[in-house]
């Protein structure tokens, strides 16, 4: 099978694949992200000779994507919401073993930001502190939607890893 058929069976099925991810996300703006990140997963596949269902195969990889973001918010929801504790507990009710951790894991990711180039630190800021659109960044930048979601999505990817350590 050519990339050129598994492209076609995409656009046939992209409304379908959208739809199905909304539903599991409950969110028509991931849903969209996502069934762009299939488009992309798809096009960077050079051998598709043991995909034997095309369909099949995209709504797998929408149900794969959909359940690692899941499963990422998830992850995100705990640390924001043990942050959040941290942060606004009285200050005697801190336990210094907490601060340590919540210091040492703000080391942590501040130390694998900079591992990253400067131009997707300076992307993912914008986006997530500097409350800019990703088109807004584009624009900015002179660059591609594409490749302001790709810094971004490189970032995240790396921050999880480091996380995951």
């Amino acid at each position: 099978m050519s990339e050129t058929q598994m492209t076609e069976t995409f656009w046939k099925n992209e409304s379908d694949l959208f739809r199905f991810l909304a539903r599991r996300l409950k969110c028509a703006f991931t849903a969209r992200d996502l069934t762009h990140e299939i488009f992309l997963k798809i096009k960077g596949q050079h051998d598709l000779t043991q995909v034997h269902n095309r369909k099949a195969y995209l709504f797998r990889m929408a149900a794969n994507l959909a359940t690692d973001y899941l499963r990422v918010e998830k992850r995100r929801s705990e640390i924001f919401t043990e942050v959040n504790d941290i942060l606004w507990e009285r200050a005697e009710s801190r336990h210094p073993e907490r601060l340590l951790i919540a210091r040492q894991e703000l080391a942590r990711v501040e130390q694998a930001l900079t591992q990253l180039p400067p131009l997707s630190r300076k992307i993912f800021h914008l986006n997530r502190f500097g409350r800019k659109t990703q088109r807004e960044i584009a624009r900015e930048f002179g660059v591609s939607l594409a490749t302001v979601e790709a810094h971004i999505r490189k970032v995240l990817n790396h921050l999880a890893s480091v996380r995951d350590q």
